[in-house]
């Protein structure tokens, strides 16, 4: 070949600098990311089965559904009991006076904070609600699943007898109030 002939340049990176690169976007993208959620921690207040206020917030615990204050269930031997009352109970019991730490996905149509939440002792306050039965895993968000079927199978909080889903009970005070 003449020594002025043109050659062929490879002009590509070799392939570990891509894979560098690209583990390096990737980090700074995850980091970036755990950077954006807001994290929010204090004392926290029970307002029922799944819902607790951390200073001004409102914060919804996300992938369960708790049954209302004012909501009654029956235990075996066909017993009325308020079990609305003891998710509430429940969940303060699990939190103790120790402080909370959530970390915000996004808001409800209420305004809401949805938020994953650990007790001090960095339990998921939503899979532990689950899983003593006094709370049901949200079905939209395929959370907390293994849990329920636990809590079923232990016949433990709600599933100690029968009970209405909360979302059935919301749904049929509404409708008696459109009457």
């Amino acid at each position: 070949m003449p020594a002025d002939a043109p050659r062929d340049i490879d002009m590509r990176p070799p392939r570990s600098a891509l894979i560098v690169l690209a583990q390096l976007a990737v980090a700074l993208l995850c980091s970036d990311a755990r950077a954006e959620v807001p994290e929010i921690k204090g004392r926290a207040v029970v307002g029922d089965g799944d819902t607790v206020l951390i200073g001004k917030d409102t914060i919804r615990l996300a992938g369960i559904d708790a049954p209302e204050l004012g909501q009654k269930c029956r235990r075996t031997g066909d017993i009325e009991w308020d079990c609305g009352l003891d998710a509430r109970r429940m969940l303060a019991a699990m939190i103790g006076d120790r402080p909370v730490s959530c970390r915000q996905l996004h808001f409800d149509p209420y305004g809401r904070i949805l938020a994953t939440c650990a007790a001090s002792n960095g339990d998921d306050l939503a899979a532990a609600m689950v899983h003593s039965g006094y709370a049901l895993a949200d079905g939209r968000d395929q959370l907390y699943l293994a849990e329920e079927k636990a809590a079923r199978l232990g016949g433990k909080g709600l599933w100690s007898g029968s009970f209405q889903t909360p979302w059935e009970w919301r749904a049929e005070r509404r409708e008696a109030e459109d009457e």
